[in-house]
């Protein structure tokens, strides 16, 4: 059984007598990647400050790994809780260094400490130990959304709050560093709660999405499940757009495996292999990509079984496995 870190419980947020959130509730266990997804001000961001107190619930109850955030100091609560947001929120009189230092020095840890924490987690970003002593004016939006996470992650919280992490960054970059984030070691031992408005970047990176409007939760499931098995028009209406695109992302060979065939490679073709685990957008993008001959997948899962794939050859496989959803 899975360990609940976060859990919400009949839980509202009144502003001006109108409701932001309205009697929500859900859990997220322990290493998942949960997104609050919405249009805006369905009442995601305010979900999110709630959870380390940075607005007080109206009614309800939050408790956050195993203890209600009401029974502890709210400061104390945000030490354990790392918080990233949009927009750049380093101390711009603070050198890079000083910014990441911030919460070690709050938790009274010794410089050796805090410098080696610093250095370690500068090199998993791939930032320039160069940047330590230079001010945030300095940086670029990719580096200062780094150190922003540094910050965040220096004192190695469980629990990871992230608010449009990526929103103000150009869309190249914004791309480039969801991809770098999504594989950062640092973040596959967090429980995140991250929010977006982005529908891609919740499917790219949610373990489970709860899709939010007007207040309250309208599904929560794997990205699949709200892709195949809506629970109303609403979630049916919002995906729709880039229904087929989505699922691209969130399906994966494995589970096209039974309706994938097994064609002959002619000599004249470059074979790239992969594992079962790719989705089929990241396997269609491989045989588009860059090479001169005709390109052709070999799939071959862990049991040495092994099949030679075409994009053809994926279409066809998809088409058949949503006849069977």
């Amino acid at each position: 059984m899975n360990n609940v870190m976060v859990s919400l419980q009949q839980v509202t947020r009144v502003f001006a007598n109108r409701p932001a959130v309205n009697n929500i509730s859900f859990t997220v266990d322990e290493g998942e990647n949960f997104i609050l997804l919405g249009t805006s001000g369905c009442g995601k961001t305010t979900t999110l400050k709630m959870i380390n107190r940075l607005i007080d619930a109206t009614q309800g109850t939050i408790i956050v790994n195993g203890k209600n955030i009401l029974d502890q100091p709210a400061e104390q609560l945000r030490r354990k809780i790392g918080y990233v947001v949009q927009h750049n929120t380093l101390f711009p009189h603070y050198t890079v260094a000083e910014n990441i230092a911030v919460v070690p020095n709050l938790l009274s840890w010794d410089k050796v400490r805090t410098n080696t924490r610093i250095v370690t987690l500068i090199e998993k970003l791939h930032l320039s130990s160069s940047l330590l002593n230079v001010y945030p004016a300095q940086l670029s939006g990719g580096e200062a959304q780094r150190v922003n996470l540094a910050r965040a992650l220096v004192a190695d919280p469980p629990i990871l709050l992230m608010d449009e992490p990526f929103g103000a960054l150009d869309t190249i970059t914004r791309t480039a560093i969801r991809k770098e984030f999504s594989q950062l070691d640092e973040l596959k031992r967090k429980t995140i709660v991250m929010v977006t408005h982005d529908v891609q970047e919740a499917f790219e990176m949610g373990s489970r999405i709860c899709l939010m409007d007007n207040g309250r939760i309208m599904q929560t499931g794997k990205p699949a499940e709200l892709l195949f098995r809506p629970y109303n028009n609403f979630v049916r209406e919002f995906f729709s757009e880039a229904w087929l695109q989505l699922c691209f992302i969130v399906v994966r060979l494995a589970d096209v495996w039974q309706f994938l065939v097994d064609e002959p490679a002619p000599e004249d073709v470059f074979l790239v292999e992969v594992t079962p685990e790719y989705s089929l957008s990241k396997a269609m993008q491989l045989i588009k990509d860059k090479h001169e001959k005709r390109t052709m997948l070999v799939v071959k899962d862990n049991t040495s079984n092994k099949k030679i794939i075409t994009s053809e050859g994926i279409l066809y496989a998809f088409s058949e496995y949503q006849r069977n959803q």
